[in-house]
This record gives structure tokens, C-alpha cells and sequence, in this order.
């Protein structure tokens, strides 16, 4: 059955610009560059070029002062304005009159003030090319350093903590837990625009959003012509790291070409100290872990895309990207067990794993205007993914006794796990605009995921590998999720109101062979969601919104596997895994059109999370996922971008909270925590074509889930060089310079008492190269490049 959903989504508040341009004859001035200026200091907000009746138009600007500026070949260059622009007005610029220059233009440069960090009202727009730190790096590494961002047991979270969901151009990646992760690691941060960290996406997009989207803008040419960039890295720290990328760039009058291919060659050491404690029988025993595994990666990733004007106003698109990673790892792990602070034995894990992960993923993508105007908008997406993942473990038990002698022979495993997940989506959006200040959205989606998993865990006897009856299994995940969304926003003079609902319909099945167990489920969750603006005067502009959100369990949460770590560590997915609920209140005050505060209640129910369970008897401990209770945040968050001066630029963030754990377990009582983060970035230009770049990261002491964690604290720097008459540069980027990137903390719950140290290395020196040649005409050097777009081709998001 499917089901249909609802979703009265509203839009964030957008204003919007349009107009025409005309030669002294009255001809349309078709193919003219348009560029949006701010009027207060003439940075470049977004740049357009006029289609063939000479129209033009800026969408999603914020309300301000702007000046246009016109260029176009064989005519003079005009500025004009200025426009004073409401909180979502539609305004007219009218009909703009170019004369005959005496003689023609080679093109005009464009330069403007750009900032790493951008606040708006509803989002925090990140461009890359301004982060100094992000050069020969991946988009894993960009995230994590990324303010407000976080990258916690494969989640990537954003707003108030919450799983946020990750987009392509406006795409959901469909993928969750390590296969998301693999699939960040192998986009390369030279072939990324620009980063948008949105609060409210809106109803358009899957209810699962409840940390926010953040949506990943891939590198498209701006202007006709052709352009392409090379990059080369090469960084040394407790290993190393290569990095090649390349990118081209083609844009015609209706074609838009682009495309990367990266190469990745590295290796990090991880290590992991855990201190465990057990009372059991009178006496006291001790397991001490010191793991060491080396992390290689060899992988080649590619994309390749295209838009075409079929018509006026009519654009088909196809974007496809893939990549095969060679991974293999190197384990050791020594457990030491004593029994009241003596020394009782010693267990020695070495295990070396060969494992490839591969992904192709393919979306096919139409947007039209249904009337001249443009009024009505219908646009559609077609989306397959296929990613497989195999592993060939071979793993070796040494024991000894407390004098250190072996005790007994060797036991040998190998543990063959292949993993095969396919997933189908589709969906259709319709926006109306009802007069100037309205507008009006439906849409449908439907996904299918399918999740096949092997493993294969045998034991060495007698020279041949024979099976582990208890440890072999082949678990089985289907899911289908069906939806549907109704939206309207409307602006009444100053006041902006939006009302969303979204209907979601669940149906999945898990299926494993050993034990021989099934779990279906199907459920179908309303999420509404509501916000009013209010543009109190001209330096504040205030936003309140509630929405109502789900999260869902990764795929590999519910595979009910068992990982064998040593003889007393194991890991465990959970099939009986439910999903959270999440409702989130939030007002926030944009402050001249720069600064913005925000004060959220997150409620989550039925929140899950990795766990640690204990069997006393055996001493073995599991690693899993569970139900766990209800989480309560309360959340004050400040965003600060400043000018210190006209060379020095530092963008601060910071959250302060109190949070609320209770727990479903009877025998645990509830929890509460304060604490506070800071993230500050700094941009110093030493000189013309010197900068440098600092970046500190202070995370205050807190609980959160079931442990009470330490202090968090670590420093990157980096320095830019331009050469080659600013085509090319040269950086060196030192990370967490300190080596203090790690998590230590200390898990009292249940019957558990667990001291951690966690650290996957991430201190290095890494120095790339970066050049790019190309023909763009007309030329536009901006600074907000990431931002232009053609005229009909709408929103990038």
C-alpha cells in the first residue's frame, strides 16, 4: 500500500529580484551579465546572465539595499539602483536601457569581499575556497572543522546536536552510518562550492532532517567558456597522506558541463586505551585494552554532470558519481586481565583485514516553468545508488599466562563479511506563486532500500577453516518509505508565516538466518511544521519555528552480526532497534543582517544510541545500539562574524547548554548536564597574496549518553600563497598542532564502570598546490562566485 503524505512546508523567507535589459533600439540585451551588489560596500551577492527576451532575476537574497551592475559585449558598462528590498518581496527592477560602447569590451573584472563563514537568517553559508584549512582535504575533513558540526559514531550532526541531513545540490543522500561516511571521505574539498548549514529545510525534504540539511554545492562554471583546475598534496604526520584532484568546467548558452576525478592515498594510525572494571564473586577484575590499528586508503572517485536548456525555462540534468577504495587494516590489540590488582593473563588480537568498498550513484533530474512567467515550477528527480562492500579478516589469538609463557596453542579465524546495499528514489514538486507574496508547494516521494548482508566466521582446526556455527549468519533489510507534502507561505506586510505537514509511511522487513528471526514493521508518522518572521526594524529580523522530526536507524544498526573484537569485546546491531521522535522549538534574531542568536527546546523520544552491555559471569562486553529513554536539550547559540579590521576577520560561534537524560531502565536514574562549545575561526592577509588562517575548537566538559566526558581542545593553522598572477596557490596547513584531538571518558551505567581513550590521529603537515586556467566570457571574479546562476535554472538548493 502506498501512502500518500501531506506537508504544509513553507518555504524560509525569500525576497527576490527581477527585471529586463534592452539595447537603444528597444532590442532585448540577451546573454548580459547581471550582477547583484550590496549598495552599503558593492560585495558581490549573486550574478546572472539575461535570457532572450533580456530578463533577469535574483532569488533567496536577503532583505538589504543592492545595485545592479551590467555588462554585455560591445556595450557600456551601467550600474543601477539603488533597490531597497522587503523581507520576501518580489521586486521589479523594471526595464534597464544599455547604450552602444565606442568600442568592445574584453570582459570585466569583478572583485568583492568574501568570507569563509556567511550567517543568514536561516542558514550559515560556508565557501571553501575561503577556507585555507580545506585545501587537499576531503568533504569529511571540511565537516568536521566545520562550526557547529559534528562527526560522532558515523552521524554527521549539526543543529542542536541532531543527525542532519546531507545533500548534493539539493539532493538527499539516501545513505547512512559508515556508508555515508565512506561516500564524504571520497568527495575532494577542491571540487565543493560552497557548504550551506540550513535550519529548516522545509517539508520538501525527508523528515529524517531533525539536526537541519546541510547541503554540499558542487563547482559549476558561473560564465560561458571553459575552465579547469589541478590540485596536488602531499602531507607527513604519525603517517602520511597524497592527494590528486582535477576539475573541468563547461558552460554554453544552454549546456552546462562539469566534472572531477580525485585520488586519495593515506594512512592514519587509531588507538584506543580501555580501562574495565568488574565486581563479580568478591573479587575485583581489571580488562585493559591497548589497541593500535593502521587505517590505509587507496581510492579513485570520479563525477560527472550535466545540464541542459532544453527550452526556455525547461532544464534536464544528469549527475554521475562513483568510487572504488582499497582500505586495508592492520590490528593489534593486547587485552591484560587481573584479578584484585594482580596480573592474570594476556590476550594478543592481531588481525589484518582486506577490504574494498565501491559506489555508483546516478541522478537524473528535470526542472519547467509551466507558464512564461515562471510562476509555476515543476521539477522531478530520479535517483539509483549501488554500493557494495567486502571484507576478508584473518584474525589470530595468542594467550598467556601472568608470567608472560604462552598458555596454549594459537586460535585462528577468518571472517568473510560482503555487504550489497541498493537504493531507488523518485520524487515530483510542484510551487505555485500565488500573486507576489505567496506561494504554494506540494510534492511526492517514494524510496526503496534493499540490504544484503553476509558473514562467514570459521576457525582453523586441524588446517582447514571451519565454520563458527553462533558467529555465521546472512541478515537481509528492506525498506520502503512513501511520502507526501503540502506547503504554502505567505508575507503580510512585514510578517512572513509558513505552515507545513508531511506524511511519511514506513514499511520494512529484516530477515536473518541464524538465529531464524524476522521483524516487520510499518508505521505512518504526520510531520508538521510551522514559522513566522517578523522584520522587527532594519537591523532585526526575527524568525520562531516548531517542526516535528524522526530518526531513523541506520541500516547496518539493525544487522544483528556479531563482531568479534577479542575473546571478551564483541559488537552487535540491533533488529528490535525503534525509531526516535524529535520536536524542536526555536527562535533566532539575525542582527544587522550579520549576526544571529538562537534560543531551541529539543525534545527527543525514544532516543537511541550506542551502549555497552555487560555479562558479569562471562566478562564479555557487547558494543550495541538501544532505546534508551527521552532527551531534553535546552540550547543558546551565538553566531559572531566579525571585522576586526579590513585584513583580519574572525567568525565565532558558540552554544551553551542544559540538557535532561532519563532512562527507560528503572535501575538508572536520570541525568543532567551543562555545558559549552566554541568554535572561532580567524583570516588574517599578512599581505597581498599572504594569508593565514587559525582555527581553535574548545568543547567544555559534559555527560552525554551514558558516559561523562573530558575537555576537548585542539588548534589548525594554515597559510595561502597566490602565484602565478593569482591562478595558482600554494598552501601549508598544520592540524590539531597540539595532538589533542581525542576523546577521553569515563561510562558509569548500569553495571558498567569504563574508562576510554580514543583517538584517530589527525595532527599533520600537508602542503598543496592549486592552479586553474580556463576562458570565462564575460569574466566575473565575485565574492559570492558560488552563488551564480543561470536565469530559469532557479535555485541551486
Amino acid at each position: 500500500m502506498v501512502a500518500v503524505a501531506y506537508n504544509f512546508a513553507l518555504p524560509q523567507q525569500v525576497s527576490s529580484l527581477h527585471g529586463r535589459v534592452q539595447t537603444e533600439n528597444g532590442k532585448p540585451a540577451d546573454a548580459a551579465t547581471i550582477v547583484l551588489l550590496k549598495s552599503k560596500d558593492s560585495s558581490v551577492v549573486q550574478s546572472s546572465i539575461s535570457g532572450d527576451e533580456g530578463t533577469f532575476g535574483f532569488n533567496d537574497i536577503n532583505p538589504g539595499n543592492y545595485l545592479i551592475f551590467i555588462s554585455k559585449l560591445n556595450y557600456s558598462k551601467l550600474y543601477s539602483g539603488p533597490y531597497s528590498i522587503a523581507s520576501g518581496q518580489n521586486a521589479d527592477a523594471g526595464t534597464v536601457i544599455l547604450k552602444q560602447a565606442a568600442k568592445q569590451l574584453t570582459g570585466i573584472t569583478i572583485t568583492g569581499k568574501k568570507d569563509f563563514v556567511e550567517v543568514h537568517a536561516d542558514k550559515t553559508v560556508l565557501n571553501v575556497d575561503q577556507n585555507i584549512m580545506a585545501s587537499g582535504s576531503s568533504l569529511y575533513d571540511v565537516l568536521t572543522t566545520s562550526p557547529g558540526v559534528k562527526v560522532v559514531d558515523n552521524q554527521v550532526m549539526y543543529r542542536g546536536g541532531q543527525k542532519a541531513l546531507i545533500a548534493i545540490d539539493g539532493k538527499p543522500v539516501l545513505l547512512t552510518g559508515e556508508e555515508l561516511i565512506n561516500l564524504l571521505k571520497n568527495y575532494q574539498s577542491s571540487s565543493i562550492n560552497r557548504i550551506e548549514l540550513i535550519d529548516n529545510p522545509g517539508a520538501k525534504y525527508e523528515a529524517s532532517a531533525s539536526g537541519g540539511m546541510i547541503n554540499i554545492i558542487l563547482k559549476k562554471n558561473a560564465g560561458l567558456g571553459s575552465n579547469f583546475s589541478i590540485s596536488q598534496s602531499a602531507g607527513l604526520g604519525d603517517d602520511y597522506k597524497y592527494t590528486t584532484g582535477l576539475i573541468y568546467t563547461l558552460r554554453t548558452e544552454k549546456l552546462n558541463l562539469f566534472a572531477s576525478y580525485g585520488f586519495q592515498d593515506s594512512k592514519t594510525p587509531h588507538t584506543i586505551s580501555n580501562s574495565r572494571e568488574i565486581s563479580s564473586g568478591g573479587q575485583t577484575y581489571d580488562f585493559n585494552i591497548d589497541y593500535l590499528a593502521h587505517l590505509k586508503m587507496v581510492n579513485n572517485n570520479f563525477s560527472i554532470g550535466t545540464d541542459y536548456e532544453l527550452a526556455k525555462g525547461q532544464t534536464i540534468g544528469l549527475l554521475v558519481n562513483g568510487f572504488y577504495n582499497n582500505m586495508p587494516i592492520d590490528k593489534a590489540n593486547i587485552t591484560t586481565v587481573s584479578i584484585n590488582g594482580q596480573v592474570d593473563s594476556t590476550i594478543n588480537t592481531r588481525s589484518s583485514i582486506a577490504r574494498t568498498v565501491s559506489n555508483m550513484s546516478y541522478d537524473l533530474n528535470y526542472k519547467g516553468n509551466l507558464d512564461k512567467a515562471g510562476h509555476s515550477v515543476l521539477s522531478g528527480n530520479a535517483d539509483y545508488v549501488d554500493y557494495h562492500r567486502h571484507s576478508d579478516e584473518i584474525l589470530q589469538n595468542d594467550f598467556f599466562n601472568a608470567t608472560g609463557q604462552a598458555d596454549g596453542n594459537p586460535i585462528l579465524y577468518q571472517d568473510i563479511s560482503p555487504s550489497h546495499i541498493t537504493i531507488k528514489s523518485a520524487n515530483i514538486d510542484f510551487t505555485q506563486q500565488i500573486a507576489s507574496s505567496a506561494q504554494f508547494d506540494a510534492g511526492v516521494k517514494s524510496s526503496r532500500v534493499n540490504s544484503d548482508n553476509n558473514i562467514e566466521f570459521n576457525q582453523l582446526i586441524s588446517g582447514i577453516y571451519q565454520p563458527v556455527p553462533n558467529l555465521t549468519d546472512h541478515f537481509v533489510y528492506n525498506e520502503r518509505i512513501d511520502a507526501a507534502y503540502l506547503g504554502f507561505q505567505g508575507k503580510f506586510n512585514k510578517t512572513i508565516l509558513s505552515f507545513n505537514l508531511r506524511d511519511e509511511r514506513t514499511s520494512s522487513s529484516a530477515f536473518s538466518v541464524n538465529p531464524n528471526r524476522e521483524v516487520d514493521t510499518s508505521y505512518n508518522n504526520l510531520f508538521p511544521s510551522a514559522s513566522v518572521s517578523q522584520q522587527l526594524d532594519k537591523n532585526n529580523f526575527l524568525t520562531a519555528f516548531y517542526r516535528r522530526n524522526i530518526h531513523r536507524p541506520d541500516y547496518q544498526d539493525l544487522n544483528p552480526f556479531v563482531g568479534y573484537v577479542d575473546t571478551y569485546y564483541h559488537t552487535q546491531g540491533n533488529p528490535f532497534l525503534k525509531p526516535a521522535y524529535i520536536s524542536t522549538y526555536e527562535i533566532s534574531d539575525l542582527v544587522k543582517d550579520k549576526y544571529r542568536v538562537s534560543l531551541m527546546e529539543i525534545v527527543t523520544d525514544h532516543y537511541f544510541n550506542t551502549i555497552f552491555e555487560q555479562d558479569n559471569a562471562t566478562k564479555v562486553y557487547t558494543s550495541t545500539k538501544a532505546n534508551l529513554g527521552t532527551h531534553y536539550q535546552y540550547q543558546l547559540e551565538l553566531e559572531l562574524p566579525v571585522d576586526i579590521t579590513s585584513w583580519w576577520n574572525i567568525s565565532a560561534t558558540a552554544d551553551i547548554f542544559h540538557e535532561k537524560y532519563t532512562y527507560a531502565l528503572d535501575t538508572v536514574p536520570s541525568k543532567t548536564t551543562n555545558g559549552f562549545n566554541i568554535y572561532l575561526n580567524q583570516t588574517i592577509k599578512l599581505s597581498e597574496r599572504l594569508s593565514l588562517q587559525l582555527y581553535n575548537k574548545y568543547e567544555s566538559a559534559t555527560y552525554y549518553i551514558i558516559s561523562d566526558y573530558r575537555p576537548l581542545f585542539y588548534m589548525s593553522a594554515g597559510l595561502s600563497y597566490s602565484i602565478l598572477k593569482n591562478k595558482g596557490s600554494l598552501t601549508l596547513n598544520w592540524s590539531d598542532i597540539f595532538n589533542t584531538d581525542y576523546n577521553k571518558y569515563h561510562t558509569n551505567y548500569a553495571n558498567l564502570n569504563i574508562t576510554e581513550r580514543d583517538q584517530l590521529s589527525t595532527r599533520m603537515v600537508l602542503a598543496t598546490f592549486k592552479y586553474h586556467f580556463g576562458r570565462i566570457s564575460p569574466k566575473v571574479r565575485s565574492n559570492n562566485t558560488d552563488e551564480q546562476k543561470r536565469l530559469g535554472e532557479g535555485n541551486e538548493n
